[in-house]
Parts: C-alpha cells; sequence; structure tokens
C-alpha cells in the first residue's frame, strides 16, 4: 500500500510510478490511498503496476465536507468521481469510506452503500471494499461531532454484510 498525503509536488506521479515499477516486481498486487488524480494519470499508474486504490469521501454531506476542506481537496464533486476514473483506467480494486463521525453514521453508511453498489454495477470486473474508520476526540481539543458507539460500529458492520454480501469490508487495525 503507496500511502502519500494530498501534495501533488512533494509526491509526483513519476515518483508513484517508479515507486510502483520497483515494487511489482515482487508484489502481486499494489494499492494507492494517494490524492485524487485524472483517468490518465491512473492509467499510468495502472502500468506501472498499481492494481487498486482507496480513497475516503470522509462525508458524503456537502455542507459539512465545505467547512471541512479547502484548498486542493475542497472540490467534492472531483474527489467524489475518483473512483470512476480510477476503474475506467482499470485499477481492479476500489476502496471507498467516509469518517465515522463527522456526521450521523446512517446518513453517510448510507451514501457509502450506494456508492459501493455504483461502483458494483458499473465496474463489475473490479472487486469493491468499504472501511468506516471512526473519528476519535484527539490532542488539541479535537471532538467527533456525532460519536460512534461500539453497537453502532457492529450495526454498520451487519447492515453492509446483508446489503452488499460481496465487498470487502476493512476495518481498522485501531479498533478493539
Amino acid at each position: 500500500l503507496l500511502v502519500s498525503g494530498e501534495d501533488k509536488d512533494k509526491v509526483p506521479l513519476q515518483y508513484l510510478e517508479e515507486i510502483a515499477r520497483q515494487l511489482s516486481k515482487t508484489f502481486a498486487g499494489i494499492a494507492i490511498e494517494i490524492y485524487p488524480m485524472d483517468t490518465q494519470d491512473y492509467r499510468k499508474l495502472a502500468r506501472a503496476g498499481v492494481t487498486g486504490i482507496a480513497i475516503y469521501q470522509e462525508t458524503y454531506d456537502r455542507s459539512v465536507y465545505k467547512t471541512l476542506h479547502h484548498g486542493p481537496k475542497a472540490d467534492f464533486d472531483y474527489r467524489l468521481l475518483t473512483l470512476e476514473r480510477a476503474g475506467a483506467a482499470g485499477l481492479r480494486e476500489l476502496g471507498i469510506g467516509a469518517l465515522l463521525g463527522l456526521k450521523d453514521f446512517r446518513i453517510d453508511m448510507t451514501a457509502v452503500a450506494l456508492h459501493a453498489a455504483y461502483l458494483i454495477k458499473n465496474f463489475w470486473k473490479a472487486q469493491v471494499a468499504i472501511s468506516f474508520p471512526r473519528l476519535r476526540a484527539a490532542a488539541g481539543g479535537f471532538t467527533p461531532p456525532h460519536i460512534v458507539s461500539d453497537r453502532e460500529l457492529a450495526q454498520i458492520i451487519f447492515a453492509l454484510r446483508m446489503v452488499l454480501p460481496d465487498v470487502d469490508l476493512v476495518l481498522s487495525t485501531r479498533e478493539k
């Protein structure tokens, strides 16, 4: 898994391509968690050996999203359509998720499930995965506006398994 922040200048496409070429000599699958790109850039990464991508929409609520992001990450629609561009480029593993705690989990997870169903229908050769990381209180005084309990997390997992039986479910190692 290759992970970078949102700064394209610090981790340019050419650098990612070179790393993927080197890693593809050893690994059958290489996934990325990086900034959103255009389809032609995902094609370059696919040719270099990248097979999968994961990107969190963070929240599907446009107004909440707008309050959280400025700069390159501020374009809600561009981020939302990232997996379509990656799927069109031939990546065969498409991972999505929402940061639980920014909005009522029922709303964001319903949107995640609908997004996953759309991806399954339109990119049927790809495997779709859903992550559901919970935000927690952090240093500096941050407290998520909507705490998600252990019981609610279990409900999310069970509901996703029932409505989307073939998706991969990704649970953070931070969970108990």
